[in-house]
């Protein structure tokens, strides 16, 4: 028994050795540089804590303790993080321009934060993670790993649904957030390095950027048409409850400001060289050459039709027309009215999110939500998807090549089919499918990348997804919980570009 007794004390002995030794050898780098703790970093549950102070002001954040609540507080930029000890959720937020603090988002953490030895230990990767640094474990050396990403370049300019839509930058490394405008503002675009954008309540037109910050351009009320060429065309509105004026353009680089038409117009669109408009006195259909020295009438003969640019589709050097409110014939016209041609007989809705191509794809909402496509010369139309009786409605979500991806909405069942109707086969179940580059994103519960057949789809985002959208191999995601905008690669590394929840955002 004795023998036995000692044996146990032994292996004790040896265990500790070995967990103290393990210890000593865990280590953080930040940057390639190892940090320098008073006191060495803890493994708890396969999960690694660390001395809060080190961790925090290294990665640019001051540091508070609430000894009453027992909560660690970080701050940086306006943002805030509350690390309750012995508490499971670790919670993020901002202060507001009325000094307000904003609780945005709430983060479940695998092990809490605990006080060892009278110190006060975070969980490393977790508050890492949220001062937007990327953390891996290199298990062969026992080393926790962080790119707190200081030397990525860039911003993001977004609206902050946290303090009433004023405008924000952020840089891409989710550093040196700053407010821009104290005007909540929305159309936002961006266009030679700056942003442009309508403050909400009077719609001026305004630009900014990192170096000059904000410029007011226009001291009117206008909708913003489009910014191309070195030109902003836009139309100076009657009045704030009417969308109707004069159309304008603004030249850039020096100020000069061109009327482009004698009448107030309606639903300006820019395609091209024109811009298409009605009257408020006609069924017609106009357009307007871009520097305003010709005006053309278009129609299809039928007095009582009346033709809404926002019913248009432009394909290369045609204008297809729902020739309605809402839908009615589909019909096809050039650029500036002329050779009009009329394509169906029957109720037709053009597919908004299909890629111009020698094929158009419609549906007929009267003849059971089938899907159609056919020549833009109107030949060869055929059925490329029959909708049974269950099908309520139907959303074409993406184009890839001669592919189309669409939807049932009442199931969340995504299908693909060929343009000449082959090859129609069910895909995933999903909120939403893009395609970018030859790849196939799908959201649901998470956002998912694979082949475009969906055969081989990876998890690269583990929440709900409120949007996404891919620049190169970068994907932005607004988040649909918290509505914080994320960036991910293809890895599905990803970190938060704001602490704020976001309303839009423009990049270039």
């Amino acid at each position: 028994m004795k023998t036995f007794l000692k044996l146990l004390l032994a292996l004790g002995i040896l265990l500790s050795a070995a967990h103290a030794s393990a210890e000593e050898n865990l280590k953080i780098y930040i940057d390639g540089e190892m940090l320098q703790c008073e006191a060495n970093p803890i493994n708890r549950d396969g999960r690694v804590l660390v001395p809060m102070r080190e961790i925090f002001e290294v990665l640019g954040a001051e540091i508070s303790w609430d000894g009453e609540g027992k909560n660690v507080w970080a701050s940086r930029d306006g943002e805030f993080i509350c690390v309750p000890v012995d508490g499971s959720v670790l919670s993020t937020g901002v202060h507001n321009s009325d000094g307000d603090s904003i609780w945005v988002d709430k983060i479940q953490l695998d092990v809490p934060a605990q006080i060892i030895n009278d110190r006060t230990y975070v969980p490393v990767r977790a508050v890492s993670e949220a001062l937007r640094a990327n953390v891996s474990w290199d298990g062969s050396q026992n080393h926790v790993v962080i790119n707190s990403r200081k030397n990525v370049d860039g911003v993001v300019y977004y609206a902050s649904d946290s303090d009433y839509q004023k405008l924000y930058l952020v840089g891409k490394n989710g550093r040196g957030r700053r407010k821009i405008s104290e005007n909540s503002v929305c159309e936002l675009e961006m266009y030679n390095g700056y942003v442009y954008y309508l403050s909400k309540d009077r719609k001026l037109l305004y630009r900014a950027n990192e170096s000059e910050g904000e410029r007011l351009l226009i001291d009117k009320s206008i909708n913003k048409i489009a910014i191309d060429n070195g030109y902003i065309y836009y139309q100076e509105l009657d009045s704030m409850t009417r969308k109707s004026g004069i159309l304008y353009r603004y030249h850039i680089s020096d100020g000069i400001i061109e009327r482009l038409t004698d009448n107030s117009v309606q639903y300006p669109v820019k395609y091209r060289d024109y811009i298409y408009f009605n009257l408020s006195n006609d069924n017609s259909l106009y357009s307007v050459n871009i520097d305003g020295t010709k005006v053309n009438v278009m129609n299809i003969g039928d007095a009582d039709e009346k033709l809404y640019p926002f019913n248009c589709m432009f394909f290369g050097d045609y204008i297809f027309i729902e020739n309605g409110a809402w839908y009615g014939n589909l019909t096809r016209m050039n650029l500036d009215g002329s050779n009009v041609r009329t394509l169906t007989q029957s109720n037709s809705l053009i597919c908004r999110k299909q890629i111009p191509s020698d094929r158009i794809v419609y549906i007929r909402p009267d003849g059971g939500q089938h899907l159609y496509s056919m020549n833009i010369d109107g030949t060869d139309e055929r059925i490329i998807h029959e909708s049974d009786s269950s099908w309520i409605d139907l959303e074409v979500l993406a184009q890839c090549g001669n592919t189309l991806y669409y939807k049932n909405p009442m199931r969340g069942e995504v299908y693909r089919v060929n343009l000449d109707g082959s090859e129609d086969t069910y895909v995933c179940y999903a909120d939403d499918v893009k395609v970018f580059d030859e790849r196939l994103f799908a959201s649901y519960e998470g956002l998912y990348m694979g082949s475009l057949d969906a055969s081989d789809l990876t998890n690269i985002y583990d929440r709900a997804v409120k949007d996404f959208t891919v620049k190169g191999k970068t994907v932005y995601i607004t988040d649909a919980l918290s509505s914080k905008l994320y960036m991910t690669d293809f890895y599905g590394i990803k970190c938060a570009l704001t602490a704020d929840s976001v309303g839009e955002w423009v990049c270039e």
